[in-house]
């Protein structure tokens, strides 16, 4: 621009050339009849006028070349903002893409952390849940558990609001039906001691204070009852009982004596020679020492002698001990059938438990002897059963100590 503010007319700028747009073809034509006409008028002026129209036309020259070099500055000016504009959008570009790839690269660490969380949550939710599903059985069971509690409360609280009922109706009835309900009692111990402990003796004592307990009633109408229960002891008294407890004393003692038995061996001890003479201590006897030495030895050498009894081949200790076992298991057995009232097993017992004794023991011993004698006694025990099954008195016991009275016959069978 500082080019086109000076003076065309200097020399400097004379022999410049100047660059303009090449012609076109159309404006071929025009240019070549302007120069035509301006060849004619040159020709008809002084040479002066030659050079002076010939600075005219440099100067025409560069006034049309002129606006063609402002349009190509400018577009070239213009391409370079616009190179300017496209790399400074590409490197904002890249800028933002850059951005954009670390934020991406953030959110996928940041997506990463959080699905760790998510998982850790989970399994701790998921801990939570079974804890809590555990809690929650818990709770189910205490609570049914509770609810059954509670049912029997009330079932309680229920049956403990009749007996107090019971004994607010009992307790308005006259003062001797608690004398009932002792002689009640006493008539119920009385049939476990005979059935369950086969013990009459105790039985007719529980039946006689029984008995006393009613009397002491002074009642008239108790008349059927003192009957009842006087039938009851005259029948437990003509029992014919066996002494359970005492035959298993005696059973016991002849199970302990069993290991001081001896048993039966052969009489290895005979009689001595009564002529042999001792051998003296004096010297001067040494003759006879010695020929008395040589006939004891001669003569004991070989022994023969003769027995006519039957011999038993000696048991061995293992023997000996499953002997005392069997034995012992025998007695055991007969206790047992005592207990069962089992007479034939019982015999049975006694009879194999004795003849042992008298195979394998020495019966010239005294222990042996009373332990034989014992078995034949207690072989000779009859096992007696007891044919009374109930007591007369037990149902009008029941009937005075529920209402208070005896009730009739009639009333009953209706």
């Amino acid at each position: 621009m500082e080019n086109n503010k000076k003076d065309s007319n200097s020399p400097v700028h004379q022999n410049e050339k100047v660059i303009s747009p090449t012609p076109s073809p159309v404006e071929k034509p025009t240019q070549a009849k302007k120069g035509n006409a301006t060849n004619q008028q040159s020709a008809g002026n002084n040479t002066n006028n030659d050079q002076s129209n010939s600075s005219e036309n440099v100067s025409n020259r560069r006034r049309k070349a002129k606006p063609s070099s402002w349009w190509i500055r400018l577009g070239v000016l213009f391409s370079l903002i616009v190179a300017i504009i496209a790399v400074g959008g590409c490197y904002w570009l890249y800028l933002q893409l850059d951005q954009q790839s670390n934020g991406q690269t953030q959110l996928g660490q940041n997506i990463s952390e959080q699905v760790k969380q998510n998982k850790a949550l989970k399994n701790e939710l998921q801990q939570t849940a079974i804890a809590t599903s555990k809690r929650i059985t818990t709770l189910e069971q205490q609570q049914l558990n509770d609810t059954k509690a509670y049912a029997k409360l009330a079932q309680l609280q229920q049956s403990n609001k009749l007996l107090q009922e019971r004994v607010a109706v009992i307790a308005q009835r006259s003062p001797n039906h608690w004398m009932a309900s002792e002689a009640e009692y006493l008539v119920r111990m009385a049939g476990r001691k005979l059935w369950l402990e086969n013990d009459p003796q105790t039985a007719i004592g529980l039946l006689q204070s029984a008995d006393e307990r009613i009397s002491a009633m002074k009642d008239p109408a108790l008349t059927a009852l003192r009957k009842a229960l006087a039938n009851d002891i005259n029948k437990v008294k003509a029992l014919k009982t066996t002494d359970i407890t005492n035959t298993i004393f005696e059973l016991d003692t002849v199970i302990d004596n069993l290991v001081s038995l001896p048993l039966n061996r052969v009489d290895e001890h005979f009689a001595e020679n009564k002529n042999t003479q001792p051998v003296t201590d004096s010297i001067d006897d040494w003759q006879q020492n010695l020929s008395r030495t040589w006939h004891d030895l001669t003569d004991g050498f070989i022994t023969i002698r003769k027995r006519t009894t039957d011999l038993e081949p000696l048991l061995s200790p293992e023997q000996q001990w499953y002997l005392v076992e069997n034995i012992r298991n025998k007695l055991l057995q007969a206790e047992l059938a005592l207990y069962r009232f089992d007479q034939v097993n019982y015999k049975q017992s006694i009879a194999l438990a004795d003849k042992w004794l008298q195979q394998y023991f020495d019966l010239t011993d005294a222990k042996t002897k009373q332990t034989i004698e014992a078995l034949d006694k207690l072989a000779k025990v009859n096992i007696e059963k007891i044919t009374l099954n109930k007591f007369q008195a037990s149902p009008l016991l029941q009937q005075l100590v529920t209402y208070g009275e005896i009730m009739p016959t009639e009333e009953l069978a209706q």
